[in-house]
């Protein structure tokens, strides 16, 4: 070969080193994956939730879970080491706690709704009326709250809206998500929101069944969302809870597939678990979705299942 042509060679050799660089994505990210460890339970057995919402208190890792009137109490191990319940506070929708270890409950009443503290024994010590909701919340019915560094997160679902109101409950602020994701006045009944949930940097994360999508809001406004229609891994039949865990992941449960997908902060699918069936770590139409700070992930389902925990790992 002649240096000409040894050089010819080499320089394009260069040049397609330089074309694959430019064209290879990035090294993938540890793939994450969750395994069953327990079910939350009391003296007698598993606790045979057939639908509800857990709280987790990321301070002290205990497990709220109000249903109907009454609120049950579990330690980190998932073992029940309280319960309460109270005729006055009414039909209770969610639970919180603040940073002086109330508890605190959406309570509907009356057909009217309020937030009742109570102390650490489950008495009732004030009841937080919503005051200054803007002209257009208007018939504003909240069946989800969160409670994040002194405000509260009243999310009425079926009108896709959500009030921000500070500790005592006085309005601060309010976004209509059905004008930020497109949906019409007329078809907001249509198209209500099933699982609501913040992330550690106070995005907003929704699911809208009928879109079959996942949606990501900002605090100011902007709209991402991800999924695709279908019956594989990493697809979605009947999307419906959400939560995010402390690195950003994005956790999705599937009640048709029955199966929770983890899916990285870009999006991108990780792996999924559960699957429908009736073993330990198996699933019966997967609901709500919450995770702690230790990475587990807490999912509800129905046929009275109860509460399934599930251990969040790196591989």
């Amino acid at each position: 070969m002649t240096t000409r042509n040894r050089n010819k060679t080499l320089l394009l050799a260069g040049w397609i080193a330089l074309v694959l660089l430019a064209v290879t994505p990035n090294v993938s990210p540890a793939i994450v994956t969750g395994s069953y460890m327990y079910n939350l339970s009391n003296f007698y057995g598993v606790v045979g939730y057939e639908w509800c919402h857990p709280y987790i208190d990321l301070k002290t890792g205990e497990i709220y879970v109000g249903q109907g009137g009454s609120v049950q109490v579990f330690n980190p191990a998932g073992m029940e080491i309280y319960s309460f319940s109270d005729g006055e506070m009414g039909v209770i929708q969610d639970v919180s706690t603040d940073s002086e270890g109330n508890i605190l409950a959406l309570s509907w009443k009356n057909q009217g709704y309020s937030i009742v503290k109570c102390n650490f024994r489950g008495e009732p010590r004030e009841e937080i009326r919503v005051a200054n909701l803007p002209e257009e919340f208007a018939g504003f019915s909240p069946n989800r709250m969160i409670y994040r560094e002194g405000l509260f997160y009243l999310v009425d679902k079926t009108r896709l809206r959500v009030a921000v109101l500070d500790g005592d409950g006085a309005y601060r602020t309010g976004y209509d998500l059905a004008s930020l994701i497109d949906v019409k006045d007329g078809q907001r009944a249509d198209n209500d929101i099933f699982g609501f949930n913040l992330d550690r940097e106070g995005n907003m994360l929704f699911t809208v069944p009928a879109h079959f999508l996942v949606y990501k809001v900002t605090p100011e406004g902007k709209v991402f969302s991800f999924g695709r229609r279908g019956s594989g891994p990493g697809k979605f039949g009947v999307v419906v809870g959400v939560a995010a865990d402390a690195k950003g992941n994005i956790l999705v449960s599937d009640s048709l597939r029955s199966v929770v997908m983890i899916f990285d902060k870009e999006f991108r699918f990780q792996s999924e678990f559960g699957y429908r069936g009736l073993r330990p770590g198996n699933l019966i139409v997967p609901m709500e979705l919450e995770v702690d700070g230790n990475n587990r992930v807490f999912v509800t389902q129905m046929r009275k299942r109860g509460v399934s925990v599930y251990q969040l790992t790196e591989n």
